[in-house]
């Protein structure tokens, strides 16, 4: 947490030497304590799954939803993302690494584990997908609170991760459509 805009390219450069402070797992059996979060979203029905896909793993969803993005490539298994996230006078950074990768006919996404120094520990899954209702995009996250503030208060830390999930949703949506997030 800080009052000015974070170095993100200085934070970058310490978070790849870093290991996940949590494991997939979690996905599927989450821990004590651990808020679940699951939403989806049904996108544009002329979308293309792997255009979709390619905005997802570009970073596009996450700059869509107003997170400001310092990746070492896009999403693929190893690659290390410094999300900031700016919240009334303060800034939060938020490292990851991509622990997870699914590129299928009919699905495409990627899991993110958190590293140290994130506000949460916890793992984070985005996921377009096409079933029988046609395309959608998922996410799936469990976490604790790691950030001394989030534990003290943490009905002002779910409103941050529920402000910045509707804007993956968001983007997710207006991306599938072909329109810039937040153009529409």
């Amino acid at each position: 947490m800080q009052l000015t805009r974070p170095d993100l390219a200085r934070v970058l450069d310490r978070s790849v030497r870093a290991d996940p402070v949590a494991d997939v797992g979690w996905l599927a059996a989450p821990p004590p304590r651990a808020r679940v979060l699951r939403e989806r979203v049904a996108l544009d029905p002329d979308a293309s799954l792997a255009d979709t896909a390619d905005a997802l793993f570009g970073w596009a969803v996450h700059r869509g939803a107003g997170l400001t993005i310092a990746p070492t490539g896009p999403a693929a298994l190893g690659v290390t993302v410094v999300q900031a996230v700016h919240v009334g006078p303060l800034w939060f950074t938020a490292p990851c690494r991509v622990v997870d990768v699914v590129r299928e006919p009919d699905e495409a996404g990627f899991t993110y584990a958190t590293l140290p120094h994130h506000p949460e520990t916890g793992v984070e899954s985005f996921r377009v997908l096409r079933d029988g209702a046609g395309l959608a995009f998922e996410i799936h996250a469990v976490a604790r609170h790691d950030f001394w503030g989030s534990r003290i208060v943490p009905p002002a830390a779910h409103r941050v991760q529920d402000r910045v999930t509707r804007g993956y949703l968001r983007a997710a949506r207006e991306l599938s459509r072909g329109a810039r997030p937040g153009t529409r």
